[in-house]
C-alpha cells in the first residue's frame, strides 16, 4: 500500500511540475544575448563627441578664447584663488545661465544662493567649476548637457539635453 502511494505522488508531483511551464526550457549557452548595456554607452559616447563639436563650432564662430578641462568644460577664468571648498562647506555663488542660442531663464539669471558644497545640490559641473575658482574667483563657462542639467533639463528653461553658457562668481566660502 506504502508502494502505491508513493507511486500516485510521484505521479501527481511529475504532472505538476510539467503542466506549469508550457516554455521549453533553453540551455543556458543559447539564451539571446542582451545588448543594451553596450548600446547605450556607444550611443552616449558619440553624443558627447557630436555635442563635443557643436560645442567647438559654437566657440570658433563667437571667436572666444577658452581652454577645455578634461571634464569637457570649457572656462576662461577671470579671477581664482588658492582657497577652495571642501565638501560640507557653505558656498555664496552669483550666476546666470543661459543656452548657447543666448536663451536665459529669469531664475538662471544673476542669481545669488548659499549651498553646501558636495552634496549634490547643484549640478555636477558647477560642482567642478567652484572647485576650480576658490574664493572671490570668477570666470566663463560652457558646460556640457551631462554636467549641466542633463536628460531632463530644467523646469521649461533648459531643455534636455543642453549644453550650457554660464558666469559664476564664488563670493565666500564658509568652513
Amino acid at each position: 500500500m506504502k508502494n502505491v502511494i508513493f507511486v500516485v505522488f510521484a505521479l501527481v508531483a511529475c504532472l505538476a511540475a510539467c503542466s506549469s511551464n508550457d516554455a521549453p526550457q533553453i540551455p543556458a549557452n543559447k539564451l539571446p544575448v542582451d545588448h543594451t548595456k553596450e548600446n547605450l554607452i556607444e550611443y552616449n559616447k558619440q553624443y558627447m563627441e557630436y555635442e563635443d563639436d557643436e560645442i567647438n563650432k559654437y566657440i570658433d564662430s563667437l571667436h572666444l578664447q577658452m581652454d577645455k578641462a578634461s571634464s569637457g568644460i570649457r572656462y576662461k577664468l577671470n579671477l581664482c584663488s588658492k582657497v577652495k571648498p571642501t565638501p560640507g562647506s557653505k558656498v555664496n555663488i552669483t550666476y546666470s545661465v543661459s543656452l548657447l542660442d543666448g536663451t536665459s531663464c529669469p531664475d538662471l539669471t544673476n542669481k545669488t544662493t548659499t549651498v553646501e558644497f558636495g552634496k549634490g545640490k547643484l549640478p555636477v559641473g558647477f560642482e567642478i567649476i567652484l572647485g576650480i575658482l576658490g574664493k572671490g574667483g570668477s570666470g566663463d563657462f560652457i558646460i556640457p548637457c551631462m554636467l549641466a542639467y542633463g536628460v531632463s533639463g530644467r523646469e521649461n528653461c533648459i531643455p534636455p539635453y543642453s549644453p550650457v553658457r554660464c558666469s559664476i562668481t564664488l563670493n565666500n566660502i564658509e568652513f
